[in-house]
């Protein structure tokens, strides 16, 4: 009777442990994205013609810049964030332009969280892999690799780079643990939820702003 209770007590254990492995495996691998600042590409004002003609990309106002490498897009482009003081001065303007090359005024809260994100990025420790790059575990490889150039005073006309290959808002874990990190750190995961919603549109036979995009292209060509 005695050793029927310890086996039992024993599987029961046992059990439990397993129970707890399997829970934890599923939360790591299973999460849900979420972020205050989702749909600001919809709160985002379309300029009036006049406006636009006044606004120039420049590589001086440029705040944040999104890239993509992809198999069918080798050199893309999906973001960049420009801001410009406004001129009573009272602070700044930031512009978007987005991959269809269309230019919006971001909501001030919008922007401001985007770029404190941005911002907050940029102090994650460092991959030491090729342009710094955190890789999500996906069952397929040859995936998108979104590429973020983060701009500030101390940088210059050397931003910080921060890659992510595998983006997916249904999982962080990594391919291979980073500095103790076997998930995409959260701040990092919202980020780019974020700047995606820039490419909204594309490849659904929208139609692009080929000269802002030319503009925009300029600036950012040796990013690329």
């Amino acid at each position: 009777m005695l050793r029927t209770l310890f086996i039992s007590v024993t599987l029961s254990a046992l059990t439990l442990v397993l129970f707890r492995k399997i829970a934890a495996t599923y939360s790591m691998s299973t999460s849900s994205w979420s972020s205050s600042f989702a749909s600001w590409h919809t709160r985002a004002q379309g300029i009036s013609h006049a406006a636009l003609s006044t606004f120039i990309p420049s590589r001086d106002t440029l705040s944040l810049a999104v890239l993509l490498n992809a198999p069918a897009e080798n050199e893309g482009f999906t973001l960049a964030l420009f801001s410009q003081s406004k001129e009573d001065g009272s602070g700044s303007h930031v512009f978007a332009v987005d991959a269809l090359g269309n230019t919006l005024l971001m909501a001030e809260k919008d922007a401001s969280g985007i770029l404190s994100l941005a911002k907050e990025a940029s102090s994650l420790p460092q991959t030491e892999t090729f342009r710094n790059t955190w890789v999500v575990k996906r069952p397929t490889t040859s995936l998108p690799i979104h590429r973020l150039f983060i701009f500030n005073e101390a940088s210059g006309n050397n931003p910080h780079e921060i890659s992510v290959q595998g983006f997916t808002k249904e999982t962080k874990e990594l391919k291979r643990p980073i500095q103790g990190n076997e998930e995409l750190p959260q701040v990092l995961w919202e980020l780019v939820g974020l700047v995606l919603e820039a490419r909204e549109g594309v490849g659904l036979g929208a139609s692009r702003n080929e000269v802002s995009l030319k503009k925009v292209r300029e600036v950012v060509a040796s990013l690329f």
